[in-house]
């Protein structure tokens, strides 16, 4: 399994930063205030996309292959 730890940057007055958690390309945690994509489970693809749509950026902090848990 491969977890992958990104954080989304929101510039602007009302700008945040906020981590997310996937495995195998799908968020499985998230901060608060992008929570909603852990709950409805979005694919890596889906994230970019709506985060570009914002203007929002998405970096990839840091990657490992894993056993699963």
């Amino acid at each position: 399994m491969k977890e992958t730890l990104a954080m989304v940057d929101a510039p602007g007055p009302r700008g945040f930063c906020a981590g997310i958690v996937l495995w195998d390309d799908t968020v499985v945690e998230a901060a608060p205030v992008v929570r909603y994509m852990a709950k409805k489970h979005w694919s890596r693809a889906q994230v970019r996309r709506y985060c570009a749509d914002r203007g929002w950026k998405v970096f990839v902090v840091h990657e490992l292959q894993r056993a699963r848990p």
